[in-house]
């Protein structure tokens, strides 16, 4: 570890890693280096204002350059996800729906979280797991009732994320009661994110790309000027009724080119998917399925303990 601070002004990423020797905590990077708090319990690693605090300072805080990172975690502690369906028109086009008159979101719960590098475990009974990259826009104010100048204001930064689908689940639709939005999209680990988040400060102004590979392979190619509603549009509608503030995160929706609606085939074992934001960075990660569970004499699972 080098005592060696940065220049301020060339940071631009901020994250939550394990760096060689050294415990996981909050990072500042400029794209290449990486740079700790010399004292990281100023800034706990579950506390999501911490990530605010940390980059406020970082101007004044002592930091200590450490080396690249060697294990990832979510790029900040994650309380809520907000998933608005159907916001890229390119996507409501090939799925058949209708434009939506207002924003129709579904939830994600911490537990979906998983870090850049990771590899998802995806449940043995699915045949259809689905990729769709997305925008991750990070909160870091607390309020209600916001205008969508306040909801612009609120995004602390971006990041890039893939809300995972199993298909096979969330088209089993019953009448009167819709998709199945929890079985299909709130499973353990769907939602892959980071590395890092670009604080909106530091963005480039204008338009973003999504572009999702898999194996290399290029899925997904879509802009931010074709979302149905802006950002500042979905986060003020969620503001109607929620108190949001630093933890959550709300999508920005997926572009077309899902496996669902493109005769593509779904995500296999062994794949690597990437999610690249254009200025914002690329989240990778690996696909593998659980085991299928042997049942004993008893027809108690191999994982189960017996009362």
């Amino acid at each position: 570890m080098s005592a060696v601070g940065p220049d301020p002004a060339r940071l631009r990423y901020l994250l939550r890693a394990a760096a060689p020797d050294r415990a996981a905590t909050w990072l500042l990077s400029d794209g290449e280096a990486y740079y700790a708090p010399e004292d990281p319990s100023a800034f706990p690693l579950e506390d999501p204002v911490a990530m605010l605090s940390l980059w406020d300072a970082r101007a004044s805080v002592p930091l200590a350059r450490v080396g690249t990172p060697t294990r990832y975690l979510p790029p900040f502690p994650i309380r809520r996800v907000f998933c608005p369906a159907v916001n890229f028109r390119s996507h409501q086009d090939e799925s058949g729906m209708p434009v939506p008159t207002e924003p129709y979101f579904f939830l994600k719960f911490a537990s979906s979280a998983v870090p850049h590098g990771s590899t998802v475990v995806a449940p043995f009974q699915a045949e259809q797991l689905d990729y769709e990259g997305e925008i991750g826009y990070v909160l870091g104010r607390s309020g209600r009732h916001w205008d969508e100048g306040a909801a612009r204001a609120a995004i602390f930064g971006y990041t890039p994320a893939n809300d995972l689908s199993l298909r096979d689940y969330q088209f089993r639709e019953q009448p009167r009661f819709g998709k199945n939005w929890v079985m299909g999209k709130a499973f353990d680990s769907s939602l892959p994110i980071g590395p890092w988040i670009l604080p909106r400060e530091a963005a480039p102004e204008g338009e973003m790309t999504v572009r999702t590979r898999v194996n290399g392979e290029l899925r997904q190619d879509g802009s931010t000027r074709d979302m149905i509603f802006r950002p500042e549009q979905l986060i003020a509608r969620l503001s109607e009724v929620n108190t949001l503030g630093p933890g959550d995160l709300v999508l920005s929706g997926t572009p077309s080119g899902v496996a669902a609606y493109r005769g593509r085939r779904y995500l296999r074992d062994g794949d690597t998917v990437e999610v690249e934001v254009d200025g914002v960075g690329t989240l990778r990660h690996g696909i593998a399925f659980e085991p299928r569970p042997q049942k004993t004499a008893s027809g108690v699972t191999g994982d189960a303990v017996p009362p």
